[in-house]
């Protein structure tokens, strides 16, 4: 690891311990994303190895932001995120078992929609009563720490 390598990953353990769960989730969704985009390019240059390592990768951080709910205090949120979290993880094991890129690009579509949610989360945009619609988008403030949809968490890089 030369230098760079190690200021770059103490600047990101900096930001992931001073961020607030929300923000932490929108960096997961991030890293989901990245992972997604990385994976789709392995699948283009048909490398099988460095496309399974990101779908990996991909499928651990939905993993941890699954293991994140809280299903009994979370409310409808929490269960459909649940459902959605694992149906995102069998397309992935889809996809890379078929190396169906459609597959990936359905998979990025969620992540997205989710993505921009907790965003607006994140930044205070949001104010209202939440809810899901029938593409995996999620509108409103579900008050997300007070109202128990997060548990607890860890990342690593």
């Amino acid at each position: 690891m030369n230098g760079n390598q190690y200021f770059a990953g103490r600047y990101q353990e900096v930001g992931v311990n001073t961020s607030t769960p929300v923000h932490l989730v929108v960096m997961l969704y991030d890293a989901a994303i990245r992972s997604l985009e990385e994976a789709h390019g392995y699948m283009e240059r048909n490398d099988i190895s460095g496309r399974g390592q990101a779908l990996n990768k991909c499928s651990a951080i939905i993993s941890e932001l699954q293991s994140s709910l809280n299903l009994r205090e979370g409310g409808e949120i929490a269960v459909s995120l649940n459902r959605l979290y694992d149906y995102i993880k069998m397309t992935l094991l889809r996809a890379g078992m078929e190396q169906n890129p459609a597959l990936l690009v359905e998979v990025s579509g969620l992540l997205e929609n989710l993505h921009s949610a907790w965003k607006q989360i994140d930044s205070g945009a949001v104010e209202s009563s939440p809810e899901f619609d029938e593409s995996g988008g999620f509108h409103g403030n579900p008050q997300v720490v007070e109202s128990g949809l997060m548990g607890s968490f860890s990342i690593s890089a």
